[in-house]
């Protein structure tokens, strides 16, 4: 990679809106954040009645290329995703970029080849201890995003943990990667998708809105521009979701909520990421995550290392 930049951009919203926000952070940095993954983090902490938040309370971060950034908890994820590209980002291919220089700038979207926006509702990655173990031995050059970031290819434009059909098919929100040709989809400003003439990427009011505005035609872009969208789940491998009859897929139903997919609740080892908050009707993903989480810390703790 030349001049040692890094190829992906991560931006991880925060906010501490369940019980479980805090140690879904935690987790995420202390298994999957490294200074030499190849990856720029950028985590964006919503406030609380505008208060800033004590970043020597929030877990660390590798020096050179993992940063806080503080913002007023409004415009939900995607909201506050276009927030920061219009504050801290050049290389928007929708926007003239003006000559002065912005002391903002931190990032110029077209050094990067991938992007991935996720949330604090979510608790990962998990990956079974045979597949590190295969991963480690075999040398290969992977990270915990490579499950996902190798599926994007000239067709595949947005890849996530699950696929809900519920309203129209899409790639479900708290977990998304895609490349600059997505993002530039994304991007586009107008209502394209079914979204609203303030564009994807803007500050909704409502958790409805941003799910109509913002979730929903981030995935009928990508299809309409003629490119697929994909996901970690065995149901939906190589599914053309542009296809009329694949539109009510799982019967319109939401995966992730418990007994949600043909009567089966999410496992961490198919998804990477389960969502894990105080909703009681997404209880066994999370509990089932937390497990896994407890056995593979007992494993170091007591350093069975006998065999």
């Amino acid at each position: 990679n030349p001049k040692n930049l890094n190829e992906i951009l991560l931006i991880y919203v925060y906010a501490n809106a369940h019980s479980h926000a805090y140690e879904n952070l935690k987790y995420f940095i202390n298994q999957a954040v490294r200074e030499n993954d190849n990856v720029d983090y950028y985590f964006i902490l919503q406030q609380v009645d505008n208060k800033p938040i004590n970043i020597s309370s929030m877990p660390l971060l590798p020096k050179k290329t993992a940063y806080y950034i503080q913002h007023e908890n409004k415009c939900f994820d995607y909201g506050t995703i276009g927030w920061f590209i219009n504050n801290y980002a050049i290389g928007n291919p929708w926007k003239k970029e003006t000559s002065s220089t912005n002391s903002n700038i931190k990032v110029n979207l077209k050094q990067y080849k991938y992007f991935i926006f996720m949330n604090s509702s979510i608790r990962g990655p998990f990956f079974p201890p045979y597949f590190i173990q295969l991963v480690l031995e075999a040398n290969l050059n992977y990270y915990w995003y490579s499950v996902f970031l190798r599926r994007i290819n000239k067709k595949v434009k947005l890849v996530g943990c699950t696929i809900s059909c519920e309203t129209v098919p899409h790639v479900q929100s708290y977990f998304l990667a895609t490349d600059f040709t997505g993002l530039s989809i994304i991007l586009k400003p107008g209502n394209s998708g079914g979204t609203s003439p303030e564009g994807i990427l803007a500050c909704y009011p409502t958790k409805d809105h941003a799910t109509i505005n913002s979730e929903l035609p981030i995935s009928s872009r990508i299809l309409e521009s003629g490119y697929m969208i994909d996901c970690l789940l065995t149901k939906y491998q190589t599914i053309d979701f542009t296809k009329p009859y694949n539109r009510f897929c799982n019967a319109n139903k939401n995966p992730y909520n418990d007994k949600g997919l043909e009567n089966t609740s999410l496992e961490p080892y198919e998804v990477v990421f389960v969502k894990s908050n105080d909703l009681v009707f997404l209880k066994d993903a999370r509990d089932k995550g937390k497990l896994y989480q407890k056995w593979m810390e007992d494993v170091k703790i007591y350093n069975r290392s006998s065999f």
